[in-house]
C-alpha cells in the first residue's frame, strides 16, 4: 500500500503501464531506456527507491518471462533473505501481491521460495498468501522440486502457516468440482503422506475445521481422506457449518461410519452445532443400522437432545 500511494511507486508503475501497451513476447527483452531506469531501482543501497521494487516485484513474472537475464541479475537477488531481509520482505509482499505458478521462476528462486517459509511471521499479512501459494505449489508436478524440499519448507511454517495451508488445500478440494475424487488420489494424499508434517503437537481446531472440509469435499474418497486426516481433528469451535456441509453432500446417508467418526471427533461440548445433528444421525442411523448402537452415536444423540437438536 505505501508502493503504489508514494511518488517512487507511482513513476514506477506509470512506466511498466506504458511498457505494457506494446506488444510483450517472451525473451524479448527489455527497452533499453526502461531497463537503465528500472536498473537504478533496483539498487538496494538507494532506500528511497524500494517502492519501485516493490512494483516491479509485484510484476516479476512478466520482467521474468521477457526478459530473463536482466531479472536473474537485478530483481531476483532481492528475494534472497541472507543477503538483505529488508529487501526480501519489501519483495516477497510485491510479488505476493497477486502471485501466480510459473515453473521456470519457481526453479529461478528456488532456493529464496523455500527460505522464506521460515520468515513467514516477517511477512505480516502476506505470511497467509506465501502459506497458500506454496501449498497450491506443492500441488503441481513440479520438475527441479522434491517432496523433501516442500517437506523440510512445511516443517519450518509457524502454526499460523499451517492452517493457511490447510485452508490452501480445503479450497483446492472444493473448486475443482467434478475431478475431486481423481484430484484427492492424484494430489493431495500424495502430499499429505509425502509433505504434510507427522507431529501431533500441531494439532489445532483451526487446522481440524480445515481439514474436515477438505475430506468432505473429497466426494466418494470421502472416507479414505477422513481415515488420511483422521488423527489431526480434535473439536473445533464453530461445527454449524462443518456439519452443514457434512449433510447437505449426503455423506450420513452415504457413508455412515465416516460420518459418524467425523462427527464424534469435532463434536463435545459446544453450545452451538447441534440443530443438524439429530438429521445426521436419523440419515447415519438409516445407511447402517448397527451404528445406533455405536457409543459415540449415543454420546451425540444424548447432547443434541439436550441441546435441543
Amino acid at each position: 500500500t505505501e508502493a503504489i500511494n508514494h511518488p517512487v511507486g507511482h513513476v514506477t508503475q506509470a512506466l511498466l503501464n506504458v511498457w505494457f501497451q506494446s506488444e510483450l513476447n517472451d525473451d524479448d527483452g527489455l527497452p533499453e531506456d526502461l531497463k537503465a531506469v528500472f536498473t537504478v531501482l533496483c539498487d538496494p543501497q538507494v532506500t528511497l527507491f524500494r517502492h519501485g521494487r516493490v512494483i516491479l516485484c509485484a510484476h516479476l513474472i512478466s520482467l521474468f518471462r521477457v526478459d530473463r537475464g536482466w531479472t536473474e541479475r537485478h530483481l531476483l537477488p532481492l528475494f534472497d533473505w541472507e543477503r538483505n531481509a529488508p529487501e526480501a520482505r519489501a519483495a516477497w509482499e510485491g510479488f505476493l501481491w497477486s502471485p501466480r505458478l510459473y515453473l521456470p521462476l519457481l526453479m529461478a528462486f528456488k532456493s529464496a521460495f523455500l527460505q522464506t517459509a521460515g520468515h513467514y511471521l516477517e511477512l505480516g499479512e502476506h505470511g497467509r498468501q506465501f502459506a497458500a501459494f506454496m501449498t497450491y505449489a506443492a500441488l503441481e508436478p513440479l520438475d527441479g522440486y522434491s517432496a523433501s524440499d516442500f517437506q523440510v519448507a512445511f516443517g519450518i511454517l509457524p502454526l499460523e502457516g499451517l492452517r493457511e495451508a490447510a485452508q490452501a488445500l480445503s479450497q483446492a478440494m472444493e473448486g475443482v468440482g467434478e475431478q475431486r475424487e481423481e484430484y484427492w488420489k492424484n494430489r493431495i494424499r500424495p502430499l499429505w503422506q509425502a509433505i504434510w508434517p507427522k507431529s501431533r503437537d500441531l494439532v489445532s481446531p483451526g487446522i481440524a475445521e480445515k481439514l474436515a472440509r477438505m475430506a468432505i469435499a473429497a466426494g466418494d474418497e470421502f472416507p479414505d481422506a477422513l481415515a488420511t486426516i483422521e488423527l489431526w481433528l480434535t473439536p473445533i469451535d464453530h461445527p454449524s457449518y462443518l456439519v452443514s456441509l457434512l449433510k447437505g453432500a449426503g455423506h450420513c446417508r452415504r457413508f455412515g461410519e465416516a460420518s459418524l467418526k467425523l462427527l464424534s471427533a469435532v463434536m463435545l461440548d459446544q453450545m452451538w452445532g447441534w440443530d443438524e445433528i439429530g438429521n445426521c444421525l436419523a440419515e447415519i442411523a438409516t445407511c447402517a443400522p448397527e451404528l445406533a448402537n455405536d457409543p459415540q452415536y449415543f454420546r451425540l444423540q444424548q447432547r443434541a437432545t439436550q441441546r435441543g437438536g
